[in-house]
């Protein structure tokens, strides 16, 4: 197997996509030993492309992104967006768990309920209250 390392900003046609589905075919069916052997065959013209304006301009529709990328995979990992949403739902778990602690324990503890009670039952003057009043008088 002889990969075309040159000319990595060529625009695929149809026919050229389905040549790059068979090198890509092709190319999974060799060892893990081959495979490193022609990745590293293409190395320094990937890290060309990836610096060029077509790969920077994310077109997907060029020999390189189909090389470098798809067959390849120089150009892995998990994308910005994938990180901002991955952040944004770790934060939106962390508010509504911090909102759960307030609202069920901290307010409750602090001055929900008992605290209320405390004081209707150490008042001064407990007559006013309304709890003085025996059952014997109805």
């Amino acid at each position: 197997m002889a990969l075309n390392c040159k000319d990595l900003d060529a625009k695929l046609d149809d026919a050229s996509k389905k040549n790059m589905k068979g090198w890509k075919d092709l190319y999974d069916s060799l060892s893990p030993e081959n495979q490193e052997k022609e990745k590293a065959k293409c190395e320094k013209q990937c890290e060309q492309y990836m610096e060029s304006d077509s790969y920077g301009d994310g077109e997907t529709d060029t020999y390189g992104y189909s090389l470098c990328c798809d067959m390849l995979s120089y150009c892995g990992g998990t994308s910005g967006w994938v990180i901002f949403l991955i952040i944004l739902i770790v934060i939106g778990c962390l508010a509504a768990a911090g909102a759960a602690f307030y609202f069920f324990y901290w307010k409750r503890k602090m001055s929900g309920r008992d605290e209320e009670e405390k004081e209707v039952e150490s008042g001064e003057d407990t007559t006013k209250s309304g709890y003085d009043i025996s059952v014997d008088t109805y």
